[in-house]
């Protein structure tokens, strides 16, 4: 697996070639300081990944992105972020045009434990492109063959074919859980929302401090939904989505028999802070019978499964999105296998599914 280190760094360059030279298939093979040079390298040389630091040249960053979508489709870039109060905006942007991940740069560029951190951050992404690389190598073996196998049946296709009764109960809250590949994500899918859809949606995702406030600010913009980054004592309310803060837990409490947000700078669950499950136990502690609409998204990892198994308890209705449509099938998957799934969704019909769940059940009441 080639790699082109894009970072006008010259000491980030080496530290991310260094950080690669440890990951089994990997080979740096190739570094440039801007996305200009980086474009010429790719027309000269068949690079599978990019690493690429946003604050390279500016918009030029953008650009770029929008060079690889058109011209290098197979290509995956991995955004390195830099100080986040400079790159977050820019970084969201860039997420936006079909980037695989965001890891953020370690604040100095020596040290074993900035070479740790950022080699403990890109591991995980390249075992997901490597497994990639290899279900694509047996899909194309499959595909020319005279004779196809018969394929076995993926996790969650008995989901896909027949979708189980709505459980009874009122719906009074949509709750999302998405990781890897998030921002891209959440970019289609809650612009889908109509301005009049009824209810309250509570969103965790795994990214940094600050750059949820301008995910949100960016969503807000786009939809018709006012989007907003939750802060503490926020009221849970139709048409708002709230985002969880990048660094703090999301829960909901009821206060003088209304739902409000509650903020939690406690341990992390799964490694992540805020953690899907610190959210859907929330849920299942304050709201009744089959209230919860529960969503789990693209991501790594398998934060969300627990807290879904306790929603399952109070007859929640749980979607995830599909394998076919994830960056990173993992999330979905731990609540697939584990059989907490009534659907699996493709992303880009996920946000008419849920407004036809959300429209039948009040339609049926």
């Amino acid at each position: 697996m080639k790699v082109l280190i894009v970072d006008k760094t010259v000491g980030y360059r080496k530290l991310m070639a260094e950080a690669l030279s440890g990951i089994p298939g990997v080979e740096v093979a190739g570094t440039a300081p801007s996305s200009t040079l980086a474009l010429r390298k790719l027309s000269q040389t068949p690079f599978d990944v990019v690493l690429l630091d946003c604050e390279a040249d500016g918009r030029g960053c953008l650009d770029f992105l929008d060079h690889i979508q058109r011209d290098f489709v197979h290509v995956e870039v991995i955004i390195v972020g830099g100080s986040i109060s400079k790159n977050s905006s820019a970084t969201i942007r860039a997420m936006g045009k079909g980037t695989m991940a965001f890891i953020e740069k370690p604040e100095k560029t020596d040290g074993e434990q900035a070479l740790q951190q950022l080699r403990n951050d890109l591991l995980p992404l390249f075992r997901v492109l490597k497994t990639r690389s290899l279900t694509r190598q047996q899909q194309h073996i499959a595909r020319t063959e005279s004779l196809p196998r018969e394929r076995q049946p993926s996790p969650g296709a008995a989901l896909r074919k027949a979708a189980p009764a709505l459980p009874p109960g009122s719906l009074e809250v949509v709750a999302i859980g998405i990781s890897t590949g998030g921002p891209n994500a959440l970019t289609q899918l809650i612009p889908a929302f109509p301005a009049n859809f009824p209810l309250p949606i509570l969103i965790v995702l795994h990214m940094p401090v600050e750059f949820t406030a301008t995910l949100a600010r960016d969503l807000d913009r786009k939809s018709q939904l006012r989007v907003k980054e939750a802060q503490k004592g926020d009221p849970v309310a139709p048409g708002t989505v709230l985002l969880a803060p990048g660094g703090r837990h999301m829960l909901v409490r009821s206060e003088a028999k209304k739902m409000v947000i509650g903020l939690d700078d406690g341990p992390k669950e799964n490694s992540c802070r805020p953690a899907v499950d610190f959210l859907f136990r929330s849920l299942a502690d304050c709201y009744g019978e089959g209230a919860v609409l529960a969503v789990i998204m693209t991501g790594m990892g398998n934060d969300g499964m627990r807290g879904m198994r306790k929603l399952k308890e109070k007859n929640c209705y749980s979607l995830s999105q599909s394998e076919a449509s994830c960056v990173v099938y993992g999330m979905p998957k731990a609540v697939d296998d584990a059989g907490l799934s009534d659907e699996s969704v493709d992303l880009e019909k996920l946000a008419e599914r849920i407004c036809e769940i959300v429209h039948f059940r009040r339609n049926e009441l």
